[in-house]
This record gives C-alpha cells, sequence and structure tokens, in this order.
C-alpha cells in the first residue's frame, strides 16, 4: 500500500498505554486548519475494550490510524483496526517530539498526544504498519532482546575498565589487547596481593592461553606481576584490598551472567533466523555480515523488497543524513537520523566495521575519509555502514550473491579481496 494521505476522511490518533487506558482523538481535518474533534474517548487494553475500539470506529468514516510504537501496543491495535478496516501507522518518538514541540506553552499530556497524533499524517508521510508473521515477531523479540543484554553487558565491561584504569592502571597496560587475558588473570587473582606473589610462569599461562600470537610472554607476565606488587604497596593504608579483590570478583561474576544471557538470546534469534532463511548463503555472502549480525538484519528488513530504493533501506535503518532548514538558512549534511530500529542501526555499524577489513573497495572508501578527510573512526564507519546497506539491498532484492571487486571494478576472489583490503589499513 502507498503513502496515507487523505484529508476527506476522518482520520484517529492513539495515544497507546502499557497500563493504562487507550486514548483515542477521532478528528476531521480542515485544510488550513486544526480540523475539529468528533470523538474522543479512552478503552482499556483488553479484549472487550479493542473489540469496542473497532466496533466504535468501524461505525465511521476512518481510514487511518496514528499510534506511537509502545512497546508491543501497537499489534493488538493492528489487530483490533484491521477489524475495522483501518489502517494503523506508526509515528516514532523523535518524529512525536517534533509535533509535541510545536505546541507551544504545552506540558505533555493524554490528550495533546492524542490530539497531535491525529494531526501527523498532515505533517509527515504515513505508511501502514507492516504486521509480521508470529515467527519473524518472534526473531524481532529475540534481536531486541539480545541488543539490550549486550548493552548492558558492555556497560559492565566499561565498569570493569574503569576499576582496572584507576586500581592498578599499570597492570591493566601491561594485559591491555586481550580482552580474554584480562580476564583470565583477574579471575584467579582478583586480589592485588596474591597477584604480586604469583609465579611468572603461571601468570605466562594464562595469557598465552588468552592472547593470539602472543611474545615475549614472561617479559609481560613479569611486568603483570611487578606492576601488582607495587600498586598493591602504593594504595597500603589508603584503598582495602580485600574490598577491592571483592569488587573485582563481584563484577566479574556480573559480567558472566550477562554474557551467559547474552549467549541464550543470540541462540533464540538463531533458532528463529534459520527456520525462516535456512543457509541464508545470499546475506552471509555479503562483507561484514556473520551469524551474529545476520538475525538482525533478516528480521526487520526481511528480503528487503518493500524498500523502492537503497535510499529507502537506509532511512529506514535511520543512517542517513537528518536535512533541516529555516528560512534561507539549511544544513544538509546533520547527524544521522537515528529513525527507525536501533538494534538493525548496531548490526549494520558492526558489519560495516569488519566489512571494511575484508572488502578492497569499502576498505579504500574507508582509508580516503580518515587520511585525506580527516574524519574519525565513528564518522568513516557510518559512511561505510551507508555503502554496506546499499549494497545489501541490492543483493537481496536481486537475489544474485556478492561479488567482491578490487579497486578498478575487476572480479576477485574472498581471499584474494581481503588480502587486497589489508594492504589498505589505515596507518598509526
Amino acid at each position: 500500500m502507498g503513502t496515507l494521505k487523505d484529508t476527506e476522511a476522518l482520520t484517529v490518533g492513539i495515544d497507546a498505554a502499557v497500563t493504562a487506558n487507550h486514548h483515542v482523538v477521532v478528528r476531521r481535518p480542515e485544510p488550513g486548519g486544526v480540523g475539529q474533534i468528533v470523538d474522543e474517548f479512552t478503552v482499556a487494553p483488553t479484549l472487550d475494550g479493542l473489540a469496542r475500539l473497532a466496533k466504535r470506529l468501524a461505525s465511521r468514516d476512518v481510514r487511518l490510524a496514528v499510534a506511537e510504537p509502545t512497546s508491543m501496543t501497537w499489534l493488538g491495535l493492528s489487530l483490533a483496526l484491521a477489524e475495522a478496516g483501518v489502517d494503523l501507522a506508526l509515528v516514532g518518538s523523535r518524529h512525536v517530539a517534533r509535533l509535541r514541540g510545536a505546541v507551544s506553552g504545552k506540558n505533555k499530556s493524554d490528550v495533546i498526544d492524542a490530539q497531535l497524533l491525529s494531526q501527523a499524517g498532515e505533517l509527515f508521510a504515513l505508511h501502514p504498519a507492516v504486521l509480521p508473521d508470529a515467527t519473524t515477531l518472534a526473531l524481532q523479540r529475540a534481536c531486541r532482546r539480545r541488543h539490550k543484554l549486550l548493552i548492558s553487558s558492555n556497560r559492565c565491561w566499561r565498569r570493569i575498565t574503569a576499576l582496572g584504569r584507576w586500581a592498578f592502571p599499570d597492570t591493566w597496560n601491561a594485559l591491555r589487547g586481550s580482552r580474554a587475558a584480562i580476564l583470565a588473570v583477574l579471575r584467579r587473582w582478583p586480589h592485588l596481593d596474591a597477584l604480586g606473589r604469583a609465579r611468572v610462569a603461571s601468570i605466562g599461562d594464562e595469557i598465552a592461553a588468552h592472547t593470539r600470537a602472543v611474545r615475549e610472554v614472561s617479559a609481560r607476565a613479569t611486568r603483570v606481576r611487578d606492576t601488582a606488587r607495587q600498586w598493591a604497596a602504593f594504595w597500603a593504608g589508603h584503598v582495602d584490598l580485600d574490598a577491592l579483590a571483592w569488587e573485582v570478583t563481584d563484577l566479574l561474576a556480573e559480567l558472566d551472567e550477562h554474557e551467559a544471557r547474552v549467549a541464550g538470546a543470540s541462540g533464540q534469534a538463531m533458532l528463529y533466523w534459520q527456520r525462516l532463511w535456512g543457509d541464508d548463503d545470499l546475506l552471509l555472502g555479503l562483507p561484514g555480515i556473520g551469524k551474529a549480525v545476520a538475525p538482525t538484519v533478516r528480521a526487520f528488513l526481511g528480503d528487503a523488497t518493500r524498500f523502492p530504493s537503497a535510499k529507502e533501506a537506509g532511512s529506514f535503518v535511520g543512517i542517513v543524513p537528518s536535512n533541516w532548514s529555516s528560512g534561507t538558512v539549511t544544513q544538509p549534511s546533520r547527524a544521522i537520523s537515528k529513525e527507525g530500529s536501533a538494534e538493525l542501526r548496531l548490526a549494520f555499524y558492526q558489519a560495516a566495521n569488519v566489512a571494511r577489513g575484508v572488502d578492497p573497495q569499502l576498505a579504500a572508501f574507508y582509508r580516503m575519509l580518515m587520511v585525506e578527510r580527516g574524519h574519525c573512526h565513528a564518522q568513516a564507519t557510518v559512511a561505510v555502514t551507508r555503502k554496506l546497506i546499499t549494497r545489501t539491498w541490492r543483493t537481496l532484492t536481486r537475489g544474485r550473491p556478492y561479488q567482491f571487486r578490487d579497486l578498478d571494478g575487476n572480479q576477485i576472489t574472498r581471499v584474494q579481496a581481503a588480502a587486497l583490503a589489508r594492504t589498505l589499513r589505515v596507518p598509526a
């Protein structure tokens, strides 16, 4: 179905609630005006309430209802409105904030929200919400859950990093470069005194077992032991080392719990993804997209055929620059819009960070932005992300495997592409 814009039919704004009642405003649009509210009521988010909503709207000339995607309340509303022959369009929180800001001097309230939502179709291009099938919905929810757990896990790791950098920074720096080695050493010797008394060979065994192609293991292990001993002496009488050891142990246990839950959510997402897409060689053939991010891409992008262009797909991900203009002033190159799914946006960003290391054309683009234009890593990676989304859209909609090419556009193998990409790395 195309864009929904109709100034003759009644429009409906629904302020969806999770624990309270849904507030509904039915409005008759007027060209050049705010229109007239012809009905206003509340319904409970129950089966009876949804049935009453459908019955009340079915008796009117209503074609479009607008709501915020509050939690999962939109799903029940969508099914109830379908019974009344009404399309449901969802307006993201950023657009709602702009609508609310247009009402000067007004504070947020249910009435204002419902009224503003009923006017959204006159200000934004609205599209009917796509109702996913049960397995796709399960995949989306598993990916969202994994995303939240991953953020919690990363926050816990940052707390461990902050503690290490103030409590024993020299020891931390001696282990820096291998998260696995840091965790292994701290799990075995969370107490600075114990680490300072440990055998160099024992510390070296942990470093060698958890660091890829490590060199000078004995020298690193010696630095770890000696600096731990020095920091223990430095903090004597000022920091309770027993309390510090407890904090390290507790943070490590919290991190283990988060990582176990992330693994569980990842496994669940993988199950639904494989049920829907099988081996999914088409998507996995793209640079940077592996089994960690593929479920998220499929969960929200699907086969990508509902997007008429790569630009539309990029806009859906929220990775395109936001435009702003006022009078004669324009700022076409601003921060990315961040509309759409945060889970999908992060998945593509992570994939792009890997893709620039295996695809020579993306590697050359990233290098040009960093070396010649002075972009920071995040800015350059976002630009690579936009290119990766375009390539993903083309691959999925055309149904043909991705072809790696050199800088002259000649087709090469994946192995040749990775080797060429390594020569294009940004110098230190």
